[in-house]
């Protein structure tokens, strides 16, 4: 991981009709990004824009069948269901399928259709016996043409008074059934067309009928409506629109039309149940193997889509190029010649490797502990290729600085114990993952949360911090007089911070200096890491000039400072200084600047007078004057002096040529298309003084900013200790030290009070110190490592190797489809 793996650029050549399973069997390896050769043809003018269509209108088939499969009785088989984790392959003729795939949709279409249209005459004749029932009720009333009689009485608009019948007007009636849902909506409408001229009679139907528009069983009605002949026709349409179904009432034998539509009604019930049963049986055929035709189909979609990258120039010839793992050409050549005997194709498919100035894509192998780390990097950028990987580095630093500012073995283990959950379900967990978002990305990073646990629980042992709480584990150094006045007696605890700090009043006053010092000299560990790989990469690439011109007075600026300063933290802690006050290191760094030429503070090394302090401080402040011009001038009046601008150049990789290996020269602008572009003209001189001068000055302010940007290691980690602190002080301390006696008696003595407490005190430690301090802690880990360290040696404008790998493609394609 520390340099992405060596590329190559080849050149497939082969017969047409090996080309598909050629394209297959490297679509099922996943070692080869293919270019796109046919970059000049549109979508339709693709050698196989038909196959691909037709795939397309497959997976159109498909999803018509999974949707008549989620609308029927049968039960979906998937693959967690029978205990699979890849589909069985369809090992027939794809295209085959549309003849099959054609004549089930067809029939299932015919049956939807038939079972829709007997459905609603089924309904119509329950409808009409309810109907004939309703005149039935009608008739044995005394015909009297009042509102809401024989009715219900929630059914009667307000709006409805008596009927006033105008002259000239005859009376008609309209008889139907409306779902009772819309029943007041009705009479609305009818109401104000009719101007009130209108007698409803409505009666509920005891059971739920089938309503065709939405296509589900709903409470209905009967109604008549006794209204003017000339609105007849108006409520016909607004019936029509509302829904209801109107009927005639049959002017022969009613029990005579009430046996006939029960005799149709049983012979619908025959016929539709038989329809369904064979619906459901062509479901069941289709659902056992539908996994594997859509495998199969997204798999064939994504070889044709490859294969209209090709070149089809030559006749009865395709070229194919792309780039690969250099360790992997061997394999390549085997699985041509795999490819043309499955294919049958007479003539050898070969492969050349080519001599290019492309810009070859970045490629690392990870697995599924390294991922999510090499994820964190990406993020930010692409390393580009062959520079060196930060996130070699970060599977170390980044959950390191992440425990400084969460130093507390208590939450460590907690949160250690959720990454080990993690990891030991994640076979059960994948699909849960796989299905949210949000959980899917805590599940990415167990590993990540994993050692964040470890290094919390090992940062909060050093600093002696467990829920804000201390433990006395190897006995304390100090002993204490009635005064609580500490002496140390010379026996200084083993591992970690004294407890004897704990509940003292100048607790925050050490934990302060020790946590700020301690944050300086990380930063400057880190940063000089950075610089460190960045004179790595100069010495790669063969960039000498920058790493005399850049590299060293770089490092001598962070070093003769704040790298000093780090020093003299150290010399300080490790010297037993007379009264426990050692000499002041901000003061003396002051001095370092403003009063160079002596002394003013007690010195941290040396003689009493401070001469041989004063004599390195001024030898280190002279590199660092020194280094500012070097860093500004030298690039400048180098590359001036040479008149000409370096062409570019880009690896080759010839196995026997190592000689141009320690040529490469990747620090290039290339082109969306990977090209190197030699500049035509030289660059002004004045414009590479302001390019160097804006660098000279940012990478000086750096040095103080980035250095004071890891004091955030500090003030999170105080943050942290006081809220854990004060949630344990104002919960069960509180509680605990109540010296009222029926609190004693019926809260803490009992445990009740206790259990509440406890209860309180642990959802703020989990919502509050857990999740909230967590994430707060991770960003800033993330900054630091984006900013202050990366920033000193990596690029993150490299391009991504994206292979062609079917099983990749359509696993993510899933995962996205879930999520929505």
């Amino acid at each position: 991981m520390l340099r992405s793996e060596d590329m190559s650029l080849v050149q497939l050549t082969m017969q047409r009709e090996a080309a598909h399973d050629t394209i297959a069997v490297f679509g099922e390896l996943g070692i080869i990004e293919f270019k796109d050769l046919s970059s000049h043809l549109n979508a339709y003018q693709r050698q196989y824009a038909n196959e691909v269509k037709r795939c397309e209108e497959l997976e159109r088939a498909i999803r018509f069948f999974e949707k008549q499969l989620k609308a029927s009785e049968v039960s979906r088989v998937t693959l967690s269901s029978v205990g699979v984790e890849e589909p069985p392959q369809y090992t027939g003729d794809m295209f085959s399928l549309e003849t099959s795939f054609g004549e089930k949709e067809q029939e299932l279409i015919q049956m939807e259709s038939s079972l829709e249209q007997m459905l609603s005459e089924k309904n119509r004749s329950e409808e009409l016996i309810y109907v004939i029932k309703h005149g039935e009720n009608l008739l044995r009333t005394d015909d009297e043409l009042s509102i809401g009689e024989n009715s219900d009485d929630d059914m009667s608009s307000p709006e409805v008074g008596r009927p006033i019948i105008s002259t000239g007007n005859t009376l008609d009636h309209l008889t139907g059934v409306i779902p009772r849902s819309k029943i007041i909506t009705f009479i609305t409408l009818c109401n104000r067309i009719t101007r009130g001229n209108l007698v409803p009679k409505f009666s509920e139907i005891p059971e739920k009928l089938y309503d065709e528009k939405t296509n589900q069983l709903v409470d209905k009605s009967v109604f008549t409506l006794f209204v003017p002949q000339s609105s007849k026709l108006m409520i016909t349409k607004i019936c029509d629109l509302i829904g209801a179904n109107l009927h005639v009432y049959p002017s022969q034998d009613v029990l005579q039309a009430q046996r006939k539509l029960h005799l149709q009604i049983n012979q619908l019930e025959q016929t539709i149940d038989s329809t369904k049963m064979r619906r459901n049986d062509l479901l069941s055929d289709i659902n056992t193997h539908i996994e594997s035709y859509k495998y199969r189909i997204a798999s064939e979609k994504l070889i044709y889509n490859t294969l209209n990258l090709l070149d089809y120039n030559i006749q009865g010839s395709v070229i194919a190029e792309g780039w690969t793992p250099t360790k992997h050409l061997d394999l390549i050549r085997s699985k041509l010649d795999q490819a043309r005997v499955t294919s049958g194709a007479q003539i050898e498919s070969y492969m050349e490797e080519l001599r290019t100035q492309q810009l070859p894509p970045t490629y690392f192998e990870t697995n599924k502990f390294t991922a999510c780390f090499q994820d964190i990097v990406s993020a930010y950028g692409v390393p580009r290729y062959k520079e060196i990987n930060p996130a070699l580095f970060t599977i170390i630093t980044f959950p390191f600085l992440f425990a400084v500012m969460f130093g507390d073995w208590g939450h460590g283990l907690i949160l250690t114990t959720f990454a080990i959950s993690l990891c030991a379900f994640e076979k059960r967990l994948q699909k849960t993952a796989d299905e949210s978002e949000l959980f899917n990305m805590i599940f990415h990073g167990r590993y990540v949360l994993l050692l964040m646990g470890l290094f919390s629980t090992f940062t909060g042992l050093i600093y002696n911090d467990v829920f804000g709480l201390t433990i006395d584990l190897f006995g304390t150094g100090y002993t204490f007089g009635a005064g609580r006045t500490g002496e140390f007696s010379d026996r200084t605890y083993p591992f970690g911070v004294d407890p004897a700090w704990y509940g003292t009043s100048n607790k925050l006053l050490f934990y302060n200096s020790l946590k700020m010092k301690m944050s300086i000299i990380l930063g400057i560990f880190q940063m000089s890491l950075g610089v460190l790989l960045a004179g790595c990469n100069m010495i790669y690439f063969g960039h000498y000039f920058d790493l005399i011109f850049e590299f060293i007075p770089e490092l001598l600026m962070l070093w003769c400072t704040f790298g000093y300063m780090s020093i003299l933290i150290i010399i300080k802690w490790c010297t037993r200084w007379p009264n426990g006050n050692g000499p002041s290191i901000l003061p003396t760094m002051t001095d370092f600047f403003l009063h160079f030429w002596k002394v003013e503070q007690a010195p941290v090394f040396g003689t009493a007078q401070g001469k041989q302090q004063q004599i390195v401080q001024q030898i280190l402040l002279a590199f660092f004057v020194i280094s500012v011009p070097i860093l500004l001038l030298g690039k400048p009046i180098y590359e001036h002096n040479k008149n000409r601008v370096r062409d570019v150049h880009v690896p080759l990789h010839d196995d026997d040529d190592d000689d141009e290996n320690e040529e490469y020269q990747l620090n290039i602008e290339h082109s969306d298309s990977h090209q190197s572009k030699p500049v035509s003209e030289p660059e002004p001189f004045s414009e590479r003084m302001i390019k160097q001068l804006i660098h000279t000055i940012e990478y000086t302010l750096n040095v103080v900013s980035n250095t004071a940007s890891y004091l955030r290691l500090w003030a999170l980690s105080l943050a942290h200790a006081q809220l854990s602190e004060v949630f344990w002080d104002m919960t069960m301390k509180l509680l605990l030290t109540i010296k009222t006696p029926w609190v004693n008696t019926v809260l803490v003595e009992s445990g009740i009070g206790v259990a509440l407490m406890w209860i309180v005190w642990f959802s703020l430690t989990i919502f509050v110190l857990l999740l909230m301090e967590s994430l707060s802690a991770f960003l800033h880990a993330l900054r630091l490592h984006w900013v202050e360290f990366q920033s000193k040696f990596y690029s993150g404008d490299g391009n991504l190797f994206r292979p062609f790998h079917i099983d990749s493609i359509i696993k993510e394609a899933k995962a996205e489809e879930s999520r929505e």
